[in-house]
């Protein structure tokens, strides 16, 4: 949820969700629903009013959530520019090769910050930051379920026209919990990147 300097929040929106079905390594299909920086489609406000309240608390504050962090995957190879599903099958893989978890661990719980300015990973009730990307990295964002009844969120960061990318992956604690990370994320890219309209 949104949190400003003040510390007030605002509860979560009732923002439609964009998505469409993809399937995973998995032997199930699971539903997904995606941003992309080449696109921009995905997730996007339902009403004009939403997208305004949510412009008002990007650029007033920031957005925090308590998530289990699942991977972190650095120097992986982007060579055919794979979209969501190409995601999807990188974590799929790394499971299945036992290098990353299928549960997040329960000490494995992180907040997930959100803001102007990119996205932070902290400890909780910690100020120490684990990991930072800046908002011009963030090249996907990804939320599906992975055939286990857990929601994953997958945010895809690298340089602009480098063939080298990271991801990062979160256990959500539900499925509306991941559609509103995939929705804030894509907001605040949207209200930063576009021009103001006169």
């Amino acid at each position: 949820m949104f949190r400003n300097k003040k510390k007030k929040s605002k509860k979560e929106g009732d923002n439609s969700l964009s998505s469409k079905n993809s399937s995973s390594g998995k032997a199930s299909s699971s539903s997904s629903g995606q941003w992309s920086r080449s696109s921009g489609t995905g997730f996007e406000p339902s009403s004009e009013s939403q997208r305004s309240s949510g412009v008002s608390a990007v650029l007033g504050g920031v957005a925090e959530f308590k998530v289990k962090l699942l991977a972190v995957l650095d120097n992986l190879e982007d060579v055919d520019n794979q979209g969501a599903i190409g995601m999807i099958n990188t974590i799929d893989l790394n499971q299945q090769y036992r290098r990353i978890p299928f549960i997040a661990k329960d000490d494995s719980q992180v907040i997930l910050v959100l803001f102007k300015y990119g996205i932070k990973v902290m400890e909780v009730n910690s100020p120490v930051v684990l990991y930072r990307h800046p908002l011009y990295s963030i090249q996907r964002v990804v939320c599906y379920d992975d055939g286990l009844g857990k929601q994953v969120v997958a945010i895809k960061v690298g340089q602009p026209r480098k063939t080298k990318y990271g991801l990062l992956a979160f256990q959500c604690n539900s499925q509306d919990q991941a559609a509103e990370i995939c929705r804030t994320l894509a907001t605040i890219i949207e209200v930063i990147t576009t021009p103001e309209r006169s």
